[in-house]
């Protein structure tokens, strides 16, 4: 493979992937070999810091004598991994549309294929560089030193990873000769996301009764299909271990053979003719007909939801992301006591407040309605119906939207804590009144952010700081909500006058809350009058 032709391609599909940060640098008048040098180190920068920030959860586990632990962990980012990598490649290869560009151009097949999975890789590496930091943490548990233990968690992440991305390949372009995906190819995507999800979700739940209490820490139950990498690091010079590498190569070599074999002598037709069959079908969907002024917008609004990827990349950085994390920081709240005093209904409903600030942010639905108009907005502007009406029926559709993916969430998060019903429903009266407060706050930053020229979903996501400033803020949330939690568990427990407490932070917020609206009712909502 002609490795200057590689680095071309590289360069143009890093600037694919982020083209907010792109556009921003242009402004500033980068361009070339400087351009990609920026879009590199920004892309180094995020990734320690973000793994600088959620390898702090990790520094204090010993995976050593925690195996149930390690393979929890390794579950976790592994299917992660997974949906981000069928998201990605759906993404890069089959909306990019950026092909019929290379055909005239002195590029193999196999060298455009390589050059965007690489760009797949390297947008899930933050995602999934904390099982690294597992990787090497656990070999140097076991006694290895340090330098062999990175070297060996680098080989073991690189071959983990790289049959993930590579079975993903597979399934994907496999997805995309079948009759279904040419015709509907967001609903089938959406539908290997979400199974991908519940997959995630049922295991954490299933794995959450299993814990096993040892001298001075919890262990969770061994996930058999991951203990032979965990042993690579308990006993590297062993017949296991070499079992285990040699899997691996297998594996690797059987996932590429299939993909030189069946995927790249048809590349470009296969692409090809899911755009060709993409636009036919939303052709079809725009005969559609609806009486009614209202029924007609509410029918619009809904049809903005079919915009490419739009939903995959709700579910992942909404939800996923933000369940990963409070799973990760509620190991210790996994055996909450039963039974509790009345008195600590508040906290629970204080715990839903914080609990929305997780799941609501810049990628949320509610936040990207009005973006999602493009220049269909001045358009509807000028029309002779309310403008406040109008947006009142985009907020109610992001509102009841994310509030009931809000209370789904509050009830698995229920079970794994094994809450009582009272505790239960008064977390999800907190996710109802915090999701609506967010709400309003995002569905404005969308009006006076708005774009119209956009051209891929993930640009309205990237407003206002991108990815990183969203996964810091949800980092300051869980920080800045533990504290808040525990200092009202704590008056709760010490102090005698818990329903004293709980009248005094009821009455702030409901203050709190009533200023808010009121503050967004003469601000947003009275402008469209």
């Amino acid at each position: 493979m002609n490795r200057r032709q590689l680095k071309a391609l590289m360069a143009v599909n890093l600037r694919l992937v982020n083209p907010q940060i792109t556009n921003r640098y242009r402004k500033k008048g980068k361009s070339g070999t400087e351009l990609t040098k920026k879009l590199e180190y920004q892309f180094l920068i995020n990734t320690i810091l973000f793994m600088f920030i959620y390898g702090l959860t990790m520094l204090r586990m010993d995976f050593s004598k925690l195996p149930g632990m390690f393979t929890f962990y390794m579950m976790l980012f592994v299917l992660l991994a997974f949906s981000q990598s069928i998201s990605g490649i759906y993404n890069i290869f089959f909306m990019g549309k950026d092909l019929a560009s290379y055909l005239p151009l002195p590029f193999r097949q196999k060298e455009i294929f390589f050059s965007k999975i690489l760009v797949v890789v390297l947008n899930i590496f933050p995602f999934t560089l904390p099982l690294l930091l597992v990787f090497i943490l656990t070999g140097w548990h076991f006694g290895i030193i340090i330098p062999i233990a990175i070297i060996l968690g680098l080989l073991v992440y690189v071959m983990v990873l790289a049959v993930i991305v590579l079975l993903c390949a597979l399934i994907v372009f496999a997805l995309s000769k079948t009759k279904l995906f040419q015709n509907h190819q967001n609903i089938v995507m959406n539908m290997v996301i979400g199974a991908t999800m519940i997959i995630a979700v049922l295991g954490i739940v299933m794995m959450n009764g299993n814990t096993q209490a040892g001298t001075s820490s919890i262990d969770r139950s061994v996930i058999p299909v991951f203990l032979p990498i965990y042993q690579l690091f308990q006993v590297p010079f062993s017949m296991i271990s070499g079992l285990t590498w040699l899997s691996l190569l297998i594996i690797l070599g059987i996932l590429l053979v299939i993909l030189r074999q069946a995927v790249f002598p048809h590349l470009s037709e296969q692409l090809t003719s899911s755009h060709t069959n993409s636009l036919s079908a939303s052709k079809k969907h725009r005969q559609i007909r609806r009486s009614g002024i209202k029924a007609k917008l509410n029918g619009y609004n809904r049809r903005l939801l079919n915009e490419p990827n739009l939903l995959v990349q709700v579910i992942l950085n909404s939800i996923m992301v933000p369940m990963i994390l409070i799973i990760s920081f509620s190991f210790s709240l996994s055996n909450i006591p039963k039974n509790l005093a009345a008195e600590w209904v508040g906290v629970f409903f204080v715990a839903g407040l914080v609990f929305s600030s997780l799941t609501i942010n810049q990628s949320s639905l509610v936040s990207n309605l009005i973006s999602l108009d493009r220049k269909n907005f001045e358009f509807v502007r000028s029309l002779p119906i309310s403008l406040r009406q109008y947006l009142a029926q985009k907020f109610k559709l992001g509102y009841f939207t994310q509030v009931s993916l809000n209370i789904i969430l509050i009830v698995i998060v229920g079970i794994v804590w094994h809450l009582e019903i009272i505790m239960l429903f008064s977390m999800i009266l907190g996710t109802i009144l915090g999701t609506y407060l967010l709400s309003l706050y995002y569905f404005k930053r969308d009006y006076q952010l708005r774009l119209t020229d956009w051209t891929n979903v993930s640009e309205l996501f990237n407003r206002g700081g991108g990815n990183f400033a969203m996964m810091l803020m949800i980092f300051a949330v869980v920080f800045i909500g533990m504290i808040i939690l525990l200092a009202y568990s704590l008056a709760i427990i010490y102090l005698n006058s818990a329903w004293f407490i709980n009248c005094i932070v009821v009455l702030l917020i409901a203050i709190s809350a009533g200023l808010f609206i009121r503050h967004y009712q003469k601000e947003f909502w009275k402008k469209f009058s």
